[in-house]
């Protein structure tokens, strides 16, 4: 049967969703820290391909039809900062490619949204990260306790890295929030999706195969390749 159910507030329309997602675009712009300049053309094109995708105009509607119940999804800027978050977790895969990361469920929606679209989806990741670099979603077995714990290291690293380079959103990435999912990619090296590019290394968390882990213990900070800080 179809579904009938009424939304609390009229679906946007595209026309009403490209200010939206104008307004995300220019947060995610100025969303870097100052003390960091792009140095590798790559990076910078992988960047400006995440914040000038069109397949944002779908995720907003996906996502407001999903929770049509839930009166934030019909605020243009709870929306604008939903993608800008988004952009920001996509953007740890160029800039911090040899980590994995986690997000919490209030961020997952807009995620879980736009791998609804796989063929927009599919297409993103190869133009983002790479041929055979597709982003996957690994959700979190709540009855294994030790997979629990080891997202949790897994997202407390994402926040602290993402506070390293941007800023931490704590409507999506507060401490308090529930972690929902990650993601896993069989590649040759491991979990690699960009390497030329800055690779944080605190802390290791033992998440990862030894000689990586190995190779991550001998770091004490940052590793500048992609990036270098403007002040030396």
């Amino acid at each position: 049967m179809i579904d009938t159910t009424q939304p609390i507030h009229d679906y946007f329309t595209d026309e009403e969703i490209r200010p939206v997602l104008e307004m995300s675009r220019r947060q995610f712009a100025d969303a870097r820290k100052q003390e960091y300049k792009i140095m590798d053309d790559r990076v910078q094109a992988a960047l400006n391909n995440i914040n000038d995708s069109d397949d944002y105009v779908k995720i907003v509607w996906r996502v407001q039809q999903e929770n049509s119940q839930d009166k934030r999804y019909f605020d243009a800027e709870y929306l604008a900062r939903g993608i800008t978050n988004l952009k920001l977790f996509y953007s740890l895969e160029v800039i911090d490619g040899k980590n994995l990361h986690s997000l919490s469920k209030t961020l997952d929606v807009f995620w879980h949204a736009h791998q609804n679209f796989s063929f927009e989806y599919m297409r993103f990741c190869d133009k983002v990260f790479g041929p055979n670099q597709f982003l996957h979603h690994l959700p979190t077995d709540k009855r294994d306790r030790a997979v629990q714990e080891a997202m949790e290291r897994r997202y407390d690293y994402t926040r602290a890295v993402l506070g390293k380079i941007y800023a931490v959103d704590e409507t999506f990435w507060g401490s308090d929030i529930i972690i929902c999912c990650s993601y896993d990619s069989a590649t040759a090296d491991g979990f690699v999706f960009w390497r030329p590019a800055l690779m944080a290394i605190e802390p290791a968390c033992d998440l990862y195969h030894d000689s990586l882990n190995n190779e991550l213990k001998k770091k004490v900070n940052f590793v500048i390749d992609g990036f270098s800080a403007l002040n030396g």
